[in-house]
């Protein structure tokens, strides 16, 4: 599985984003995006969304193979018409950076119950 981590959407000339900077997203991005990688695993590929959210917007729809991750503000600027046909896991801002990763990890790779 594909995961894409978002770190702002560009909305004409305002940037969403755990930061008003998108260079500090995308610094913040980076770090966790390292994390979240050595704790998936084989059959996850992290990477950093370099388009603004410009790829979410016209990706694929009902893509089961990726899996988008954006902050919380971000997320809140999606359409329902975005939320419904996509894999995308909101991320509290704390988590990016403090790089707790167990929120996406859950969700990406459940534990096996016995």
């Amino acid at each position: 599985m594909q995961v894409l981590l978002v770190p702002s959407i560009r909305l004409a000339k305002r940037v969403v984003g755990p930061t008003e900077d998108p260079a500090a997203n995308q610094a913040l991005f980076q770090r966790y995006a390292g994390r979240l990688q050595a704790q998936l695993g084989i059959g996850f590929q992290v990477h950093i969304d370099q388009s603004e959210g410009y790829d979410l917007l016209n990706a694929t729809d009902y893509d089961t193979e990726s899996c988008w991750v954006l902050s919380e503000a971000a997320f809140q600027t999606l359409t329902t018409d975005i939320l419904a046909h996509h894999r995308i896991i909101s991320l509290p801002d704390q988590a990016v950076v403090l790089k707790d990763t167990q929120l996406v990890l859950s969700q990406l790779k459940p534990t096996a119950t016995p």
